[in-house]
Order: C-alpha cells, then structure tokens, then sequence
C-alpha cells in the first residue's frame, strides 16, 4: 500500500508540474502523462517519477523517455532570467 501512496504522490507532483509549466487545467496534465504512458510504454508512476526527476534535475538515463517528453520545456523553465534577455 505505501508504494500506490507513493505512486499516487508522484502523480499528483508531477501534475502540479505540468499545470505550473505548461499552463494546464489538472484535467490536461493527467491526460499528458497519459500521452506519454501510451507512447512510451513505461507505467504510469514511472513517468510521473521521471517528469519529477526532470523537472529537480536528477534524471538519470532510466529517466531517458521523461526527458525526451518534457526534457525541453523543463530546462526552458529553469533557465535563469538573465539568459533570457
């Protein structure tokens, strides 16, 4: 059981990601992790654990298919505002 809390966390964080650098509603950042899930083949837990990596900057090459996903947009996101200019 603590594992599905686990997972569940993982989901409801890696949402709350999405919502925040995507602009979404939390009915269109459920639906993304469903895209990747689908397209990727990896669980549902692990790419919300992978988008969570990602988006902390502790990816490791098992995070590979979250950081094809969502690797672009999360950098974009962390860049400095200084860089920006």
């Amino acid at each position: 059981m603590r594992s599905d809390d686990t997972s569940r966390q993982l989901i409801d964080v890696a949402v709350g990601i999405l919502i925040g650098v995507r602009g979404y509603s939390r009915t269109e950042a459920f639906d993304e992790l469903v895209r990747v899930v689908r397209e990727t083949g990896i669980g549902l837990g692990s790419a919300a654990a992978g988008l969570v990596a990602v988006a902390t900057g502790s990816s490791t090459a098992q995070h590979a298919e979250a950081f094809a996903a969502w690797g672009d947009v999360i950098l974009r996101e962390r860049r400095p505002l200084s860089a920006a200019s």
